[in-house]
């Protein structure tokens, strides 16, 4: 059995690290970077599940509170984006990286309360428990990672993600901005749900940075 386990944990290091020895040229070039994110982002609106998306953005919308959990680079900065999202439209939205908090955040939470998990590989330990922790006290809990993973397996609803990666490592992953897509669909639907409130509170946003910074009309809701 020793041996066995041995030969299987020689055979998956092989494998994850084929891609950082061999010298993988670059065929695409700068060009291909942007060609890359065009790909991952079309392939994933085919994928998209209209009907997951509508029960994510009713739950939401009723939502007592909102937590938005994810680790590491992509996932932090779109559990974060989550935040910068909802807060204008008027929803009660907090998110959070810090691998206590979220167990903490995940346990303080009642069957009024949805929780947003995000992770690209959707194997995040601390993530997979916050989700069950979340569910043990009774709130819904939205997975952003691709289906069939451990973290989507904890989660009430999916949103799931085609994630896939070449052997060119220097690239950086354009898997984020699948997740990035993801969460501005998520947050335009909101907006279009609740329309009025919405509204309202964008107008003030806007009000209050154009007195403050000036500039033409059509700078970004906040940079």
């Amino acid at each position: 059995k020793d041996v066995r386990e041995l030969k299987m944990k020689l055979a998956q290091s092989l494998a994850v690290g084929q891609r950082f020895i061999l010298d993988v040229p670059d065929l695409e070039g700068v060009q291909g970077i942007y060609e890359s994110i065009i790909g991952v982002l079309e392939t994933n609106r085919r994928a998209l599940d209209i009907e997951a998306l509508k029960r994510a953005v009713s739950w939401l919308s009723d939502a007592r509170q909102i937590l938005a959990l994810g680790m590491g680079g992509g996932s932090t900065i779109c559990a974060q984006e989550i935040q910068y999202r909802l807060f204008r439209l008027g929803l009660p939205v907090v998110s959070q990286n810090d691998g206590l908090l979220v167990r903490m955040m995940s346990s303080a939470v009642t069957p009024k309360d949805v929780v947003i998990v995000l992770s690209l590989g959707g194997y995040t330990q601390e993530i997979i428990e916050s989700a069950a922790i979340a569910r043990q006290y009774g709130a819904k809990v939205i997975a952003i990672t691709p289906a069939g993973t451990p973290l989507a397996e904890q989660a009430d609803l999916v949103l799931p993600l085609l994630v896939r990666e070449n052997d060119y490592i220097f690239k950086p992953s354009t898997s984020r901005y699948a997740m990035l897509a993801m969460v501005d669909v998520l947050a335009t639907e909101l907006a279009m749900a609740n329309k009025t409130q919405a509204k309202g509170r964008l107008r003030r946003i806007k009000l209050a940075l154009d007195s403050h910074r000036g500039g033409v009309d059509r700078q970004p809701l906040g940079d």
